[in-house]
């Protein structure tokens, strides 16, 4: 029986030094991976995030992308003036009366005398729109518990587009005279023709714009514009004078038009440099 047991006894305690000595091994491998994701100067470089750099412009970006382009991304602001050529002239004729049917009915006697009165003038027919037009109770609260309806207001309103910015005051005081009752504004624009030319031209100057300010990032980060990679239209705004709470009443108007209006575009744009 000894001498069976003494080869057992020998395997067990070569088995149990093994054991030792490879948990030492996990021990220290792990406690120094520990300590070197512990310590500050453990660095981790993540290569699916872009590297930038912010420009001393605004909203200006130099990046490489997923392909490994470099590139600028800049804003362009382009804008075009030019003298209206055209007048938007809002007049509207208010009629109220006891019941609905007379209240539209004085209406569209008394707009039908405006709109000839127009015509006289020179006005023509594709000139005159209707741009509103209402009918609307009145109501009367004096006794709070069953308000009734008094009467009723019919408003029409038409927008004329009046091309001789000279005769603006003429056709307001003749369309006074003829029934109309209140003007409520007055805007200058263009003709499309005008305003074409002058998106054309914002345009343009928006992207001479955005290369100016590449081209100056590049020079001043020591590399150079390759190619424009895209490009869009951000922003168009058109800009004009609206003269609005004019009086009721013939009054021998006088408008004068402003000298300018304007369109202004703003674009984004894409560079590649190297």
């Amino acid at each position: 029986m000894e001498t069976l047991n003494k080869p057992v006894l020998i395997l067990g305690i070569i088995a149990v030094m093994i054991i030792g000595v490879n948990l030492t091994i996990f021990i220290g491998f792990f406690s120094t991976s520990m300590l070197s994701r512990s310590t500050p100067y453990y660095k981790s470089e993540d290569t699916s995030m872009p590297k930038f750099t912010i420009s001393p412009y605004a909203g200006e970006l130099a990046t490489i992308d997923d392909q490994g382009k470099q590139t600028i991304s800049v804003s362009g602001i382009g804008m075009a003036k030019a003298k209206p050529d055209r007048a938007l002239v809002s007049l509207s004729v208010i009629t109220r009366a006891d019941n609905a049917k007379n209240a539209v009915y004085e209406n569209a006697e008394k707009m039908s005398i405006v709109i000839g009165a127009l015509k006289a003038m020179g006005i023509a027919e594709k000139q005159i729109e209707t741009s509103a037009y209402s009918l609307t109770p009145i109501w009367d609260y004096s006794d709070r518990n069953t308000p009734r309806i008094t009467g009723y207001t019919c408003q029409n309103t038409i927008t004329v587009v009046i091309t001789d910015l000279n005769r603006i005051g003429e056709v307001i005081d003749g369309a006074i005279t003829a029934g109309v009752n209140q003007v409520s504004h007055i805007q200058f624009t263009v003709s499309d023709e005008t305003m074409k030319r002058l998106e054309k031209e914002a345009l343009r100057n928006a992207v001479e714009d955005a290369e100016s300010k590449a081209k100056l990032l590049a020079d001043a980060a020591g590399v150079a514009i390759v190619r424009l990679i895209s490009i869009s239209i951000s922003s168009r705004t058109f800009e004009s004078t609206r003269i609005t709470n004019l009086s009721e009443g013939a009054v021998s108007t006088l408008i004068i038009p402003p000298e300018e209006v304007s369109v202004t575009i703003s674009i984004s744009a894409l560079y590649e440099f190297r």
